[in-house]
């Protein structure tokens, strides 16, 4: 079965956002960023957030928004990083979206976060840990789960996004 929307799952900086705007506009589909669209929803950024509420409040508003875009077709969206802790956003990837995992090595993953200078504030840190330990750690809980919805899964180590996108587009 075909299903009507594409989702793009992995760590933070794996190229999903970048990827995601340049498949929507090969695809002529709407392109939806669920980080920035929570951000706009809410009035701040990620960082401010998580500072407020906590990381499960984001959570249960990513879970939230997951929900509305199954309904919708014609998209390309751009999960969060930890969309697939949620058994039900797992089944929700499962069922109703044509699911990409993006993949990069822990110290790619390093570089393109020490990179962007907006990361503090739209990738705040998920443990006390530094980052490089973060980062191995977190991926080594998250892959078997991104894994578990994927339907295809793309390393991005040294590829354009807009080859990426390219390869993602010629499966559809």
């Amino acid at each position: 079965m075909k299903r009507a929307n594409i989702a793009l799952i992995g760590f933070r900086a794996t190229g999903k956002s970048t990827v995601g705007e340049i498949l929507a506009r090969t695809l002529g589909r709407s392109f939806i960023d669920m980080d920035r669209f929570l951000v706009r929803e809410a009035g701040c950024d990620i960082a401010a957030w998580v500072a407020r509420n906590g990381w499960d409040s984001f959570r249960r508003a990513e879970s939230g928004l997951l929900e509305i875009l199954r309904l919708r077709e014609g998209l390309v969206v751009a999960s969060g990083g930890g969309i697939v802790l949620d058994p039900q956003n797992r089944e929700a990837l499962r069922k109703d979206f044509f699911t990409v995992w993006l993949k990069a090595t822990p110290r790619t993953i390093s570089t393109r976060l020490h990179s962007d200078p907006d990361s503090p504030l739209t990738r705040p840190a998920l443990s006390s840990l530094p980052p490089g330990e973060e980062i191995e750690k977190v991926l080594s809980e998250r892959d078997p789960l991104y894994a578990q919805v994927a339907d295809i899964v793309i390393d991005t180590e040294g590829k354009p996004p807009a080859s990426i996108a390219e390869q993602i587009a010629a499966l559809q």
